[in-house]
């Protein structure tokens, strides 16, 4: 089954639930030469970028909806809302959205430890886990969200650098966004083990 959304044409059976909300939600923004569309393809290269500098992650849908289940959660609970940060948010979807779309879904069987050099590198800057498991929930929620993506050492590197781009939009502290960064750093050393 294809169906079309703002002028792209989507198999049910090629693209992560993810990408079809968002294309959903996004369908009038989409359209070519459109304000929007020029932010969304800004935020798409700057997304691309920062993958591409972390050649131990992979780069597939899933580690894309890691990414936006990153970005959400720390904008939901780190920026203000109806903050002019919050509204500024808004095309960084529209470049996950394009960049996710066109990747392959990651490999069947998903191989769950893949990415997860990215985490050894990153384990010197994590923290100590949440005592509470509080924040270690709210990042299981996030990949609740989106069933059909799993959670794998790579979608979780993904959703750390959500959280990461996250940065330029927080009004508060930083603690928030780097205690998701540590539960996310747990579960993937969890996954690998």
């Amino acid at each position: 089954m294809v169906v079309v959304w703002a002028g792209i044409a989507w198999s049910a059976m090629t693209v992560r639930s993810c990408f079809a909300g968002l294309a959903s939600g996004l369908q009038e923004h989409l359209a070519e030469g459109s304000e929007s569309r020029d932010l969304f393809e800004y935020h798409r290269n700057r997304i691309a970028a920062i993958f591409a500098s972390q050649p131990d992650l992979p780069l597939h849908q899933d580690t894309v909806v890691g990414f936006v289940n990153g970005f959400m959660l720390s904008g939901a609970y780190f920026v203000s809302d109806d903050s002019v940060q919050q509204e500024s948010m808004f095309p960084v979807l529209g470049g996950a959205l394009l960049l996710g779309q066109d990747l392959p879904i990651d490999a069947d069987p998903v191989d769950v430890t893949a990415g997860f050099s990215f985490f050894e590198r990153a384990a010197p800057a994590m923290g100590e886990p949440d005592p509470t498991g509080v924040t270690r929930d709210l990042v299981c929620k996030a990949f609740s969200m989106a069933p059909d993506a799993p959670m794998t050492c790579a979608s979780l590197g993904g959703f750390c650098l959500g959280v990461l781009y996250t940065a330029p939009y927080l009004t508060g502290s930083d603690t928030g966004p780097a205690a998701l960064l540590t539960a996310a750093g747990e579960l993937a050393r969890e996954l690998a083990s």
